[in-house]
């Protein structure tokens, strides 16, 4: 009887566990495990290529890039379960879209590299990415890009503002392109830009939901956007 009742159970829950597992966090997983492997290969060629300072920071760029994607693919194959989402056809395409429109934007072409811009570019794209990886850390398994909530994180850059890994990503997206990035880059980045601003909207709005009781006092103490050090608890 106990082993009919588990196979009942398996197969009650079979067709929302497979949809979860495969579309959730297998193919996601899957998709960025592509950006890891291509991170490792330029993270072996830059090794042996360090000759300058510019050469140093480049690598330190791929180290945290790897790091980066090295967390998106762990995290979505193990993120806890949700208490709340927005799967509106338009979120989602809009949610997923704007990720490719910044990863792609470096590879559009018509740029021109612009060499006054090159430093400034790497600095402001390895401290994007440093903020990014700092804030994924704190997430954890709590991360989507899907809008949805799993756990109310408010330690560590969540207590300096509300969205520090939407805040990397637009720096670091800003930071590889504006030195070299030409009018389909600059595109590609403004529709990033406007979907990350709908994503914090809606993203809100579920943890609102989620978590009535603790999400809008959070949301009184700390800055939407930009962290703002002078501000009092």
């Amino acid at each position: 009887m106990a082993a009919t009742g588990v196979a009942e159970h398996v197969q009650r829950r079979s067709g929302a566990y497979w949809r979860d597992l495969v579309f959730s966090r297998l193919l996601p997983s899957l998709f960025f495990s592509l950006f890891l492997a291509r991170q490792l290969i330029l993270l072996a060629g830059g090794v042996h290529g360090i000759h300058q300072p510019s050469d140093a920071l480049f690598l330190a760029q791929q180290l945290l890039a790897l790091a980066y994607f090295t967390m998106l693919v762990v995290l979505y194959a193990v993120r806890l379960p949700q208490r709340g989402t927005d799967h509106r056809l338009a979120v989602i395409l809009i949610a997923f879209s704007g990720t490719f429109a910044a990863i792609s934007a470096s590879f559009l072409p018509g740029g021109s590299r612009r060499e006054g811009l090159v430093l400034f570019g790497d600095l402001l794209a390895t401290a994007g990415l440093a903020y990014s990886v700092w804030g994924l850390a704190y997430l954890r398994r709590s991360f989507s890009i899907i809008p949805e909530a799993r756990r109310l994180v408010t330690g560590g850059p969540y207590s300096l503002s509300r969205h520090p890994v939407y805040l990397g990503e637009v720096a670091t997206a800003l930071g590889i392109n504006i030195a070299t990035g030409g009018w389909l880059s600059a595109l590609a980045i403004v529709y990033f830009v406007v979907c990350e601003l709908l994503r914090i909207g809606w993203e809100e709005r579920i943890l609102a939901q989620a978590f009535p009781a603790e999400y809008p006092a959070y949301a009184r103490r700390v800055p939407r956007y930009l962290p703002n050090p002078f501000r009092r608890s």
